[in-house]
């Protein structure tokens, strides 16, 4: 019965020097280098920011001028507008779009935005021979974000069926393709 008991003492008395000497480590680690925001002391670190944050007004929906120029080149250049270089977060081009028939009064495009953006949508010019659409999104500023580009479908209403009029790509001036 006693070696258990010795074997029990001397086990314990391990794991408490161990788990003392982990703490005390951290202690001598903080004493070191946690000093408040003094952790740019570090070499691999960079100087934390200091407030005040920044603060303004709210990200707003980009102007429509770049998408509703580029419109008016397509209508004027139809069947051969070319592409469009250009535009940046104002006119972005849209993946594809969900499938339609022409009576639908309704049109489901895929809108391409980064993960950290506040707001996307998408533009929409009608003629009696072509439908335009764009995409816009309007990218967050204050904050550091991934490089991710997502699509999320973004519906828009027709102010008449669709009827033969083909759905085309601002910034490609090509054909949106569909698929369901």
């Amino acid at each position: 019965m006693r070696p258990r008991i010795i074997r029990s003492v001397v086990i314990g008395a391990v794991l408490g020097f161990s788990i003392a000497g982990v703490g005390l480590g951290a202690v001598l680690w903080m004493q070191q280098f946690g000093r408040h925001n003094d952790i740019q002391t570090l070499p691999y670190a960079h100087p934390l920011p200091q407030g005040p944050w920044p603060q303004g007004p709210a990200p707003q929906a980009p102007s429509p001028a770049l998408f509703e120029e580029r419109a008016d080149e397509i209508v004027r250049a139809w069947p051969d507008p070319g592409p469009f270089d250009g535009g940046g977060a104002e006119l972005l081009p849209l993946p594809g779009m969900d499938a339609v028939s022409p009576e639908d009064t309704a049109l489901t495009v895929h809108v391409g935005h980064g993960a950290c953006d506040t707001e996307f949508g998408a533009w929409l010019r009608e003629t009696e021979e072509l439908v335009i659409v764009g995409g816009w999104n309007v990218p967050d500023s204050t904050v550091a974000c991934t490089e991710q580009w997502l699509s999320d479908p973004y519906r828009i209403g027709l102010e008449s069926a669709l009827g033969d009029r083909p759905v085309i790509d601002a910034v490609s001036g090509a054909p949106l393709s569909s698929s369901r």
